[in-house]
């Protein structure tokens, strides 16, 4: 037990200075747990907005990139556009080669280079059609008061000939084809006619009235003859080529028409304009219209249907003043001298396109 009271001092024993030295330690290999915090990435959602389509599994692989755009490499799909289809109108003698005796009948070519002959005669093509004379007996002297003469419809007999007497089996193929394209209409609507013989070809419209066919001995023989009968209800035969004159406003303008009796123009007239008038001055004719046409817009006036409009709408009723039938509003043969006026603007002018008329 400890007594109480001082106790005895320790000696101090003095080892010596501390000095310090700088070692290069070398740890051996050892495993540590780890202590790195949790990492979290957070990234915001991608929207990619690709249209409907199908496509063959042929997609490259696909990475996103935080705040990148995303840009597809090429790839191959299967293509899911609407098939395309487009109607474009018979043109009148497209089908023509430029060989003398030949006929477009609808795009139909018979002739020397195919297998369907033209023979002759063709009639009715490039004579006159029966006339209306409708001069009035003079009740009280010899002869009659003059009058104007009309033109009946102008019908055309054709007769084509298959040429399959190399194959005579193949005679009814060849018979089809002419079967096909010389039935009757379902509506109106006549169909281009085009002949050639030893000059420039010509144009009518018509339609199929008769066609007569026999099986005889030229059909065994292969070589049946099909007689087409085509009713043209306007008579006149046209030119192949349309022309096309635009009439200033305020600058009259003369138009050819070469033939030998009236044509009726397609006139088309483009907006700004209010109030235009049209006049044939050679024939004294005019139209004049009560309205304003809108700039984007055109009257369109077929001369032969006698129409007027605007979008498809009838402006028939804003004919005003001392204006003909639209139908009489004519392209005499020869030249005519049109003048276009208005109240304000036309200065896109007036179309005039027709084709040369001849009976």
């Amino acid at each position: 037990m400890a007594r109480l009271g001082r106790s005895q001092p320790i000696p101090v024993t003095v080892r010596g200075r501390l000095t310090y030295t700088l070692v290069d330690l070398t740890l051996p290999a050892f495993e540590s747990v780890s202590e790195w915090p949790t990492v979290t990435v957070t990234s915001p959602d991608v929207n990619l907005n690709l249209g409907p389509f199908e496509s063959v599994s042929e997609w490259p692989a696909l990475s996103f990139t935080i705040d990148r755009n995303l840009t597809l490499p090429p790839f191959e799909s299967i293509s899911e556009w609407p098939a395309l289809t487009v109607s474009v109108p018979v043109k009148p003698g497209d089908a023509l080669t430029g060989a003398d005796g030949e006929i477009d009948f609808n795009g139909t070519l018979w002739g020397p280079s195919t297998s369907y002959k033209v023979q002759i005669p063709v009639e009715g093509w490039l004579g006159l059609p029966s006339v209306d004379n409708l001069n009035v007996e003079r009740p009280t002297w010899h002869g009659a008061w003059d009058a104007r003469k009309l033109a009946q419809q102008r019908i055309v007999t054709l007769r084509i000939q298959v040429d399959s007497a190399t194959d005579p089996s193949d005679v009814e193929t060849l018979l089809r084809q002419v079967i096909a394209v010389t039935g009757l209409q379902d509506d109106e609507t006549p169909l281009p006619l085009v002949v050639k013989g030893y000059g420039p070809p010509s144009l009518a419209m018509g339609q199929v009235v008769d066609r007569r066919l026999d099986m005889d001995g030229d059909y065994n023989a292969g070589l049946p003859t099909a007689m087409v009968l085509v009713a043209c209800a306007d008579p006149r035969r046209y030119g192949l080529d349309l022309r096309g004159v635009t009439v200033p406003v305020n600058s009259p303008i003369a138009l050819a028409n070469p033939g030998n009796t009236a044509a009726h123009p397609f006139i088309r007239l483009e907006g700004p304009v209010t109030n235009p008038v049209l006049t044939n001055q050679r024939l004294n004719r005019t139209l004049q219209f009560n309205l304003t046409v809108a700039d984007g817009e055109a009257l369109e006036i077929d001369t032969f249907y006698s129409t007027a409009t605007i979008n498809g709408v009838s402006k028939m009723s804003t004919l005003t003043g001392t204006f003909v039938p639209v139908h009489d509003f004519v392209l005499s043969a020869g030249a005519d001298t049109i003048s276009y006026t208005a109240t304000s603007g036309g200065s896109q002018g007036v179309d005039f396109i027709w084709r040369d008329a001849t009976i």
